[in-house]
């Protein structure tokens, strides 16, 4: 279970990417369910997922919000403190 969420607003989405494979764990697979407005990426063992929305219509640099989630508290903070964003 992920009990551990990160909340970032208008972040490169390949960095985050790249940072939680380097750092957390590798990526497992990629999902998108038809209709859906986000991707989701899930690290091995389930140790992050990332829920990445394209919000086109906002006037942001990457127009990209994201959700992280992690099993591990150590691995969201260390993302925090990387990131920044707002934990719950």
């Amino acid at each position: 279970m992920l009990d551990y969420n990160l909340y970032l607003g208008d972040r490169d989405e390949t960095e985050l990417y790249d940072w939680l494979c380097e750092n957390i764990a590798p990526v497992l697979m990629t999902t998108k369910a038809d209709w859906d407005y986000f991707t989701m990426y899930h690290g091995d063992d389930d140790l992050w997922i990332m829920h990445s929305a394209d919000v086109s219509d906002t006037s942001g640099q990457y127009d990209i919000i994201t959700v992280l989630s992690f099993k591990n508290k150590e691995d969201a903070l260390m993302a925090k403190l990387r990131f920044g964003g707002s934990m719950s």
